[in-house]
């Protein structure tokens, strides 16, 4: 895994070199100018003019010596600076200064101060646009011009690059109501957490990572609690098989899901399970759509409760269901339950019986655990809501949430000990020790009806197999994303449906064990 780190990591990053390795910050500045100017280099062969936005700070710094070096390189170079220079940071004036001598001198650069909107028409045929005004301190709202500039820059066609992070976005948090909307972020001496999520997910684009020239040595003794999950993560994490297994200690799932209204629910919560390798998967369903399901996957042990006309769960289903909730190694339950009175009180008796060995609960029961949460013990349980579903469930709005999602979770799953995955682009995975694990794959062919069932029929199916909540969900949640990586190789995100990503888990399973092993 990728260790993520916090604004207040990195800022130390910077004293330890300046006042223990005694590096002077305008040293540090041309390291990181090298490094940035490099990969634009290479990301954008092509370009043969770029138009760079430097603000007062050292972000706006680190612009002016990019300017340099891109002039260089033969590039024609226009810079929109902000305020007087007699306002920048020292080293920002000092590159500033390097920069307003050798425009005197070259025709390929050009520095301008910023006056008003309409000098930004200056940019309009650049090839490339580069964010350099506020870097990763920043947090809040951006204000007038700042605010009225990057909204200008976001409509121009030109690709554009961000130093460090991009204008507007909250790199502690991944939350910015106005950002910079980049296609590469090259950002400084590690990497920020808040790039990875919600709108830095959105607004970062490519992300790059450009080391300040004193090595990883601080890092080495940095903890930090955030991770980004790879692939090779994936290939650790699969269940081991061994030659002489069989069907029912390959991993024995049962599937409570699908009612009248939603039975493709149940069928692909259970089919994920099967395709993801558990040896025995059961479908408890209401009577009245077992014909449904036999015809859609015939591979199914279906279990039905109720009588031919029952169309969703009751309390009273409880003790026809019993035995194969003791029986099984997991139980999936929530996609398609719906939520009807009754149903929500099944819910309600499951979790309070506590006779499951494990439980991944999602969809309709997260809605009927919301009655109960205060006293629901959900040690043994995976949540895995999206946005919605966990605002429901902690009454708390969806803003609020994308606003501190790190802190809301972590404090979640300390309170309750349970494991949750909070189901999102990118979908984010807080484990009871306290780790935050942010997924790398997926595109958005996953916002379908039905794809998050096949996620929970996964994480089922892996956790009926390795036994381990935390390494089954984030295995489950990688290879949901991958599965949908691979399937673009034949089809668009818009044809992408989720019985497409229950069929494809085999493929991708292989795909993950051939990249490590051949």
């Amino acid at each position: 895994m990728i260790p993520l780190y916090s604004n207040s990591q990195i800022r130390a990053l910077d004293s330890f070199a300046i006042n223990q390795l005694r590096v002077p910050g305008i040293v540090l500045m041309e390291n990181a100018a090298i490094g940035i100017s490099q990969t634009i280099l290479s990301k954008f062969p092509h370009i043969k003019s770029v138009g760079i936005i430097c603000g007062k700070g050292n972000n706006g710094g680190d612009g002016f010596a990019v300017a340099r070096h891109l002039s260089n390189s033969g590039l024609k170079v226009k810079v929109i600076y902000l305020g007087d220079p007699q306002s920048m940071s020292e080293d920002c004036r000092t590159n500033f200064e390097i920069c307003l001598n050798l425009s005197q001198q070259r025709n390929n650069l050009e520095l301008i101060q910023f006056s008003g909107i309409k000098q930004l028409r200056e940019l309009k045929n650049s090839d490339l646009i580069i964010d350099a005004i506020l870097g990763s301190g920043f947090s809040g709202s951006l204000k007038e011009p700042i605010s009225l500039i990057v909204t200008e820059l976001n409509k121009l066609k030109a690709k554009k690059a961000a130093i460090d992070v991009p204008t507007g976005l909250n790199a502690e948090t991944g939350y910015g109501d106005l950002i910079f909307k980049s296609d590469l972020t090259i950002t400084l001496g590690e990497f920020k957490k808040g790039l990875f999520v919600g709108k830095g997910y959105e607004n970062c684009g490519e992300i790059v990572l450009c080391e300040i020239g004193v090595g990883r040595d601080f890092f080495e003794n940095e903890l930090t609690n955030t991770f980004l999950f790879e692939p090779e993560d994936a290939y650790q994490y699969l269940p081991k098989r061994g030659k002489r297994i069989n069907k029912y200690s390959a991993g024995k799932v049962l599937t409570i899901a699908g009612s009248f209204q939603y039975p493709g629910a149940a069928v692909l919560t259970a089919g994920a399970a099967l395709y993801s390798g558990a040896g025995a998967s059961v479908l408890a369903i209401p009577g009245s759509i077992k014909k449904f399901v036999h015809k859609k996957m015939t591979e199914l042990v279906v279990q039905t409760y109720g009588d031919d006309d029952s169309k969703y769960l009751t309390p009273e289903d409880y003790k026809a269901l019993s035995t194969k909730i003791n029986w099984a190694d997991v139980v999936a339950l929530g996609p398609g339950i719906g939520r009807d009175e009754k149903t929500i009180e099944f819910v309600h008796k499951f979790l309070r019986k506590k006779e499951y060995n494990a439980a991944v609960i999602d969809a309709d029961a997260l809605f009927a655990l919301k009655e109960i949460l205060s006293e629901a013990d959900l040690k043994k349980c995976i949540l895995t809501p999206h946005h919605g579903e966990f605002s429901v469930l902690i009454n708390q709005p969806v803003d609020e949430i994308e606003k501190n999602i790190f802190e809301i979770g972590s404090e979640f799953v300390k309170k309750y000990q349970t494991t949750l995955v909070l189901k999102g682009a990118p979908t984010v995975t807080f484990t009871k020790d306290g780790g935050i694990i942010i997924n790398s794959s997926g595109n958005n062919g996953l916002a379908k009806f039905g794809s998050g069932d096949v996620l929970t029929g996964m994480i089922a199916g892996f956790f009926s197999q390795t036994k381990n909540l935390t390494e089954s969900a984030l295995l489950s949640v990688y290879l949901h994303g991958l599965s949908a990586d691979l399937l673009l190789r034949r089809k668009t995100e818009f044809g992408i449906i989720a019985s497409d990503l229950m069929k494809n888990i085999p493929a991708t399973l292989n795909f993950i064990t051939r990249s490590f092993e051949n």
